[in-house]
């Protein structure tokens, strides 16, 4: 009787950590994904569908994302890439989100870079970073 009870709970608990999509790759779930400014501060701007299928204009500020020597990386702290990065986009290839960027290194020549967007999700229409 006692597994029977320990099933159900976590049926619910399941049901009720929220749609599943929300932890699946934001652009199965997104349109319009593209490179934006707010402000100062690098973003991305996309129309991500709700759970209830409504869809949602959504901007997220991306965090920790540094230039080092001509190299996207991942870090903490406010996002400097966009002071010495140009030309940079959003790539949609299949199951994977890519921001690309042309980088200055520190030679001062411009090197082709990209970065896995893997740590952004859709939350309910809501782009949000894991």
């Amino acid at each position: 009787m006692g597994y029977k009870r320990l099933l159900i709970a976590c049926a619910l608990m399941t049901a009720a950590s929220g749609p599943a999509f929300a932890t699946t790759s934001f652009q199965n779930t997104c349109s319009n994904i593209s490179f934006v400014y707010s402000g100062n501060n690098a973003a991305i701007s996309a129309v991500c569908l709700r759970a209830n299928g409504t869809p949602n204009q959504t901007t997220l500020v991306l965090q920790g994302i540094s230039n080092q020597n001509g190299i996207l990386t991942q870090g903490g702290g406010a996002s400097t890439f966009q002071q010495s990065c140009g030309n940079i986009q959003i790539l949609i290839t299949g199951p994977n989100a890519l921001l690309s960027a042309l980088c200055r290194t520190t030679s001062g020549s411009s090197n082709s870079t990209s970065l896995s967007l893997n740590n952004i999700a859709n939350n309910n229409g809501t782009l949000v970073q894991q």
